[in-house]
């Protein structure tokens, strides 16, 4: 079928609507880090599960995020999916249904602390969408979801190390960090419709500046922290070092092209996250 076929574009439209990005980074760290976690050779069945809950509850978040905003969107992004008119509000509840109930399922073949986990999770990005985006706690659904994740993972591949839970006080300010990165490009708009999100309060001097402190303090706490735990520090002081470079070039080109790169930094970062947390993990877990 040619690219303007109405299925087509009505697919590209949902798929737009799940927000692909942060679709694929998740699973992209929930795939590896299952394999992290089961040595490399996951049981097929509980893997299958895994992927499956995760993509779940991205799906709702995704989709319910979009229908929440769908009345801000139309004022300053008519393109979006439900503004566009290419999907509808009720299609996106519909798939935000579709999401939960994958996410139930598999979370409930996996077992109940699995299951309980998973909708913690989902719960934390659904009460980001609701509520919380708008008030100065936007910040706390990031720090209880982003950690969890492996946390998860090694809970359903029945290799759970305590020493991951080290993820929340070492990688809380880079939390943080993609939290305001996301909300970066939004934040004068945000202010214009008298939203009270933490990059609104902050402002966009503070909110760039707290971005990168928030993330290089977390990259020095890692790296100081593998030093502390018992396990071999080089993984995890070898993907700060990448990290930073990757930071270092991020920051280059943003000062040269100025605002055309700042709604990339949430991509940057979260691939940056991605990458440390697996530092971590090898260090802590051998």
């Amino acid at each position: 079928m040619p690219h303007n076929h109405p299925m087509i574009q009505t697919a590209w439209a949902y798929g737009r609507l799940t927000h692909p990005w942060a679709v694929a980074i998740v699973m992209t760290a929930t795939a590896l880090f299952g394999l992290l976690a089961s040595g490399g050779e996951p049981p097929a069945g509980r893997f299958a599960l895994l992927l499956a809950g995760m993509l779940g509850g991205q799906l709702a978040i995704g989709a319910s995020n979009e229908w929440r905003d769908r009345e801000s969107d139309a004022l300053d992004k008519p393109h979006r999916p439900i503004p566009s008119g290419a999907v509808s509000a009720d299609g996106a509840l519909r798939l935000t249904a579709i999401g939960l109930l994958v996410m139930l399922l598999a979370g409930a073949l996996l077992g109940g602390w699995e299951l309980a986990l998973l909708a913690a999770g989902t719960g934390a990005g659904l009460l980001y969408n609701l509520w919380l985006k708008r008030t100065p706690l936007s910040w706390l659904p990031y720090l209880i979801a982003l950690p969890l994740l492996p946390v998860w993972v090694w809970l359903v591949m029945g290799t759970f190390e305590p020493a991951l839970l080290w993820l929340y006080p070492l990688g809380s300010a880079f939390v943080l960090a993609i939290h305001l990165a996301q909300t970066l490009p939004d934040i004068a708009a945000d202010r214009t419709r008298g939203e009270h999100g933490l990059g609104v309060v902050l402002g966009r001097r503070w909110t760039e500046a707290t971005i990168w402190t928030a993330t290089f303090g977390s990259i020095l706490a890692v790296v100081a922290g593998a030093r502390l735990v018992d396990g071999d520090p080089l993984p995890a002081t070898l993907t700060a070092a990448l990290v930073l470079v990757v930071l270092a070039v991020s920051v280059f080109l943003t000062r040269r092209a100025g605002d055309r790169l700042r709604p990339h930094l949430f991509k940057v970062l979260t691939t940056c996250a991605v990458l440390l947390a697996t530092g971590w993990i090898l260090t802590v877990t051998g």
